[in-house]
């Protein structure tokens, strides 16, 4: 048997026509019909009744027809491994990240990467966190920039690339933002502007102010850090931002020592043979990181 011969049997079968199958395969006939006949007589059997002009499979043509099918399709999937082996500059990378870290945090590093390789096509995909996560674990997904993932799965590389720190924030106006200090009870006792329960980043406010005892008044109007960064510079309420997203329109609130941070990850897949453009990316993220823009200035 070789990988020829195999690919001329299954078109042959799928076409139930020698002639189509060696269009499809830009045979002449008589070439996919050397093949087939030199198949058949290394496994002794015959693959094919010729019934008027049609061809179907014989009895033993239908049992060989799933084996043939997983032979081929293993050896593609050898030929994609080791051609992911060699050095790739040319292709195409499908990158996932989400909204905020597209925004504030790859923006430098994807200018470089795309000078040092142009021949590699970059596309990226707006995902959440969970959305990425599950797509890498379902092995549907090369790479992906996500906020610390909503649980750890062992069949994932988690890359630490950034600790991002999040602020305290109010409006220039909010009377917060008048008071010389400011304590964790002061902000209970108004509107607390921040994502939804099932987020990461909520349970990490949450987390904090239930350690001291307090609770919260938690408004929940977006999952979108940029709304929710609009509606505290309306003076809505107070929220927890990333430092780079504290604005002129906002005041970082005197609370340094209680103000927690988050990780950005980029996770793989272990199992996943990453193409190459892929393994260039995860390379130069290891040597690079992502870097913590400063904030918009007062």
């Amino acid at each position: 048997m070789n990988i020829p011969a195999l690919r001329a049997f299954v078109c042959a079968a799928r076409e139930s026509s020698f002639s189509r199958a060696a269009d499809q395969l830009h045979l002449t006939q008589p070439g996919l019909s050397k093949r087939i006949a030199g198949l058949e007589d290394s496994l002794r059997v015959q693959l094919f009744d010729r019934i008027g002009r049609r061809t179907v499979l014989t009895e033993a043509g239908r049992t060989f027809l799933p084996f043939a099918l997983r032979i081929l399709n293993e050896a593609d999937q050898a030929g994609q491994a080791l051609k992911a082996l060699q050095p790739a500059q040319t292709g195409r990378l499908y990158l996932a990240t989400t909204q905020h870290i597209g925004l504030y945090y790859l923006k430098p590093l994807l200018g470089e990467f795309v000078r040092h390789y142009p021949g590699i096509d970059i596309e990226v995909d707006f995902k959440t966190s969970v959305e990425s996560h599950r797509l890498l674990s379902a092995g549907e997904m090369e790479l992906g920039f996500m906020s610390e993932p909503p649980l750890h799965e062992q069949s994932l590389e988690y890359i630490p690339v950034l600790d991002e720190r999040l602020c305290f924030a109010v409006s220039a106006n909010h009377v917060l933002a008048l008071q010389p200090e400011v304590t964790l009870h002061d902000l209970t006792l108004h509107p607390a502007l921040l994502p939804g329960p099932n987020t990461r980043f909520r349970r990490l406010i949450e987390n904090l102010f239930s350690e001291q005892g307090l609770a919260l008044d938690v408004r929940q109007p977006s999952n979108y850090l940029e709304a929710l960064r609009m509606l505290a510079e309306t003076g809505l309420g107070w929220s927890a931002l990333p430092l780079v997203m504290i604005t002129p329109e906002l005041v970082r609130l005197p609370l340094q020592p209680y103000e927690p941070s988050r990780t950005i990850m980029l996770a793989y897949h272990r199992k996943v043979s990453l193409s190459g453009p892929a393994r260039l990316f995860l390379d130069w993220v290891r040597e690079h990181g992502l870097t913590q823009p400063e904030p918009t200035p007062d």
